[in-house]
């Protein structure tokens, strides 16, 4: 027997997620919530692929959005984010993401959480994950959040109705500093001896970045390439355990291997360079400003996660990170990054404040689509607590 639970399936940006409303959950403990959303995923699944649920293989396609009312003044709605493991039986909310947060104006309004006003409805969002507010601009017609328009995304096949995000204050989501450990870039010793230049910088989530060079990576390079270099994804992962230790998210390099695999990202950076996307088509060097590779969840990101895309238009505005140092800013406060389907653009209004920085606000444009409205069938073990994998 299966317990069947109401749901939603949305695309949002380069992303899909499982949308539920935070009054759905809300009977369930912990434990059986997580369950819940592992059975609506297909994970854990060891062949990597999550055949049996929605998700898609990857960490991009293996999230969940819980959506509740604002209980403020100054919120509309609530989002908690949840990222799935696609192998392993753990379900992380320690980050948030910023392609489903464009997801989530428009659910709200079409489940009536927020009044929908024409053209454009915006919807205040606290992300309760990091404690950080948003904004969604959410274009409106006949009472519903459009779907339809002509904005364009790299990593997304067709267009959309164009969704501005404006993610205020988002520097410090560990409660802390934009460069939580007080330098713009710092050494790190690995456990083979290496030493290798890292940035930690913490906006709309923790990243650590790192030179392509440095690591042996050339900018041309594309995620199966990336994906098979096992060395190179050891080492990531060792910088990134490295990283989650000295945010105080792990204990030692081995717990945060096992336990914290959202966050911190890690992405590898270089100069504008020309190179050819995924699908084999041209990016010139006077395209981008900097050539980027992120790594999720142990995989190469097919494009560049919106809420590291935010991260690294930061790093980019402060001096001394080695984003910054391969940056060819064209435009002041924005920034295009080259990932391995096309490009981003991102806006971002970093002030020096004393020896600190102060982001006052990062934009971002996408699209978003509901895709479909039903029930997640969970097996009646799960509900039991009693899943084929415990």
């Amino acid at each position: 027997m299966q317990i069947k639970i109401p749901a939603a399936f949305m695309r949002g940006g380069t992303s899909r997620a499982i949308f539920f409303a935070e009054e759905t959950l809300a009977p369930y403990d912990a434990r059986i919530r997580d369950l819940i959303l592992l059975a609506g995923m297909g994970s854990p699944d060891p062949y990597g692929r999550q055949v049996d649920g929605l998700g898609g293989g990857i960490s991009s396609l293996s999230k969940v959005a819980i959506i509740g009312r604002g209980d403020d003044p100054e919120t509309d709605v609530r989002f908690t984010f949840a990222q799935v493991d696609v192998e392993r039986p753990l379900v992380d909310y320690l980050g948030t993401c910023g392609n489903i947060s464009a997801a989530v104006g428009p659910f709200a309004i079409d489940e009536g959480i927020v009044p929908a006003v024409e053209p454009v409805t915006a919807v205040r969002v606290l992300a309760t994950n990091t404690g950080k507010r948003y904004i969604a601009y959410v274009p409106v017609r006949d009472g519903r959040a459009e779907t339809e328009g002509e904005c364009l995304i790299d990593g997304v096949p067709g267009p959309g109705a164009p969704i501005a995000l404006e993610f205020l204050d988002p520097a410090g989501s560990l409660g802390g500093r934009v460069l939580p450990t007080g330098h713009a870039s710092e050494i790190f010793e690995l456990a083979g001896g290496g030493r290798i230049t890292v940035s930690v910088v913490d906006a709309a989530l923790p990243m650590a970045f790192v030179r392509m060079q440095e690591v042996g990576v050339t900018a041309t390079a594309l995620p199966e390439e990336l994906d098979g270099n096992r060395p190179l994804q050891e080492t990531l992962e060792e910088i990134r355990c490295l990283v989650a230790v000295r945010l105080g998210l792990a204990h030692s390099v081995s717990h945060a291997r096992d336990a914290v695999k959202a966050i911190p990202k890690i992405a590898m950076v270089a100069p504008s360079t020309a190179y050819r996307t995924t699908r084999d088509l041209p990016i010139e060097p006077e395209r981008v400003d900097l050539v980027a590779r992120m790594i999720s969840m142990g995989k190469t990101h097919r494009t560049f996660a919106g809420t590291s895309s935010l991260c690294t238009a930061v790093a980019a505005a402060i001096p001394g990170t080695v984003v910054q140092a391969v940056t060819q800013q064209a435009l002041p406060d924005r920034v295009r990054i080259g990932h391995p389907a096309g490009v981003m653009e991102v806006g971002a209004k970093v002030q020096p404040h004393g020896d600190a920085w102060v982001v006052e606000s990062v934009t971002t444009l996408r699209t978003a689509r509901r895709i479909m409205d039903g029930y997640i069938y969970v097996p009646q073990q799960y509900m039991q607590g009693k899943p084929w994998f415990a």
